[in-house]
């Protein structure tokens, strides 16, 4: 217990009109009467019609007492409170107590600001009113506002077409009155799901990490493997096969001969187009010598030139045929032998 959390306290229920006298002592020992008086009165704070047990003679009342106003304050403004300190009732239970009274204060503290701002635009104008920035501020705001109610009534319609299926739902879900052992039951089969969930998720990690085991051995394997053949094809390279050196020389050898024949070749094409050319130039010079020899034989006479072929009709035809013979001179044939 703190003096700024008792003191918080009382100054929150005297602002919220407890009726009952709270002093700083009230809380130095355990004062469960107090306590329950609290937790009714604040109850029926937030519903008036709340119905919560107020007996507190034995044992089973207050825990009964305690349970459903926890139960209450859960269900109808959110607010978790320790049973067990609350049941305490000393000053462990006043930060237990601070949750309830704080949320009633803030709500008193804010609708007395909007009344004290509505009360001053009543009064007049204020230069806030001629403030642009302001005004730009507000301008987003309403956008963003605009935005926001847009959405928001697009998914209220989707919902309220829900009604008609979750109406029975919901009444009978209003209408129940929870208690508080079914509620640790749903809880403790909440967590005991939960645990099962995580039992799954760990054996599934599990398994990935065997996956990961194996796989990497795998790689590992692998890389073994390919390390043999790469110094298996090292020392292949590196040998020689037994019939290379006399493939080498031969092929040495191929190329030699291949020089010659390559030579041979282009000289016997050569004397080829020679020998054609001698034997062209041999023929015109035998075809130019066989016109001149007739030309040689031919009477140069000065008369008449028909004289050449003028016979007389007493000579007989074999004389002529003769004498053409005798003047026709004989073309001699040449021949020719290549050696190589």
């Amino acid at each position: 217990m703190s003096y700024r959390d008792v003191r918080n306290v009382i100054e929150m229920l005297r602002a919220l009109g407890y009726p009952n006298l709270v002093s700083m002592e009230s809380f130095r020992t355990p004062n469960f009467a107090l306590v329950a008086d609290l937790l009714v009165w604040l109850a029926k704070k937030f519903d008036p019609d709340v119905d919560i047990p107020s007996e507190i003679e034995n044992e089973e009342d207050r825990i009964a007492l305690i349970r459903s106003t926890a139960q209450f304050m859960v269900l109808k403004a959110n607010i978790k409170c320790n049973t067990k300190r609350l049941y305490q009732a000393d000053g462990y239970a006043v930060k237990e107590l601070l949750k309830i009274p704080t949320l009633l204060y803030k709500a008193l503290q804010e609708n007395s600001q909007e009344k004290e701002n509505d009360d001053d635009s009543a009064n007049g104008v204020t230069l806030r009113d001629f403030d642009i920035s302001d005004k730009v501020n507000g301008l987003k705001q309403s956008r963003q506002l605009a935005s926001e109610i847009t959405s928001t009534g697009a998914r209220l319609y989707d919902l309220l077409g829900k009604e008609v299926d979750l109406r029975a739902l919901r009444h009978l879900s209003a209408a129940r009155q929870y208690e508080v052992n079914e509620v640790e039951i749903g809880i403790k089969h909440a967590i005991e799901a939960i645990k099962k969930e995580i039992i799954e998720t760990k054996q599934l990690i599990d398994n990935v990490s065997a996956t990961e085991a194996g796989l990497d051995a795998k790689i590992e394997r692998r890389k073994i493997e390919i390390d043999r053949y790469e110094k298996r094809l090292q020392t292949l390279k590196k040998v020689r096969p037994a019939f290379l050196e006399e493939f080498t020389d031969l092929e040495g050898e191929l190329e030699k001969l291949f020089v010659q024949y390559a030579v041979r070749v282009r000289t016997l094409n050569h004397l080829e187009s020679l020998a054609n050319n001698a034997e062209r130039v041999h023929l015109e010079r035998q075809q130019f010598a066989a016109s001149q020899r007739v030309i040689e034989t031919v009477p140069l006479d000065r008369g008449d030139p028909t004289d050449l072929l003028s016979f007389d009709e007493n000579t007989p035809e074999s004389n002529r045929e003769s004498h053409i013979k005798q003047e026709r001179p004989r073309a001699r044939t040449g021949g020719k032998v290549f050696s190589l």
